[in-house]
């Protein structure tokens, strides 16, 4: 298993797939883990190009706050 699935076996987080795909997602962008997670909370404005993916990490973080 590599090191990224090891981090994400807890039961409080997601599944280990899902985070590895999303470890991989935020690779391909360029994005660091702490900048997405500034995206998600409406604290940090992505370059355009990544409006769409904002979005869905914005999405994701109300869903997890409870909020939608």
């Amino acid at each position: 298993m590599s090191e990224t699935s090891d981090r994400h076996t807890r039961t409080d987080q997601v599944p280990a797939p899902l985070a590895e795909y999303a470890d991989r997602l935020l690779l391909s962008t360029g994005l660091h883990a702490e900048d997405a997670l500034l995206i998600a909370s409406g604290q940090l404005d992505p370059w355009p190009e990544l409006s769409g993916l904002a979005r869905a990490l914005r999405a994701g973080w109300d869903l997890a706050e409870g909020r939608a």
